[in-house]
């Protein structure tokens, strides 16, 4: 899905529109808050699907070096 590089950059994104949200008290709006929300669950689905793809290349590696 997302590789290293652009998953860092989302999250700096996501920071930032998170302290200006605050600074300027947008924050309160649900828009905003569901928007930085929806960014943060891409991240970690990302993430979980990254590191599933990583174990699996791990086991079959596994089982070519056993045979």
């Amino acid at each position: 899905m997302f590789n290293d590089n652009t998953s860092l950059l989302l999250c700096t994104v996501t920071l930032l529109l998170f302290c200006f949200g605050a600074a300027t008290g947008i924050l309160a709006n649900l828009f905003y808050i569901g928007f930085i929300v929806i960014i943060y669950l891409l991240i970690i689905v990302n993430i979980l699907i990254s590191k599933k793809t990583d174990s699996e290349d791990v086991i079959e590696s596994i089982k070519k070096s056993q045979d």
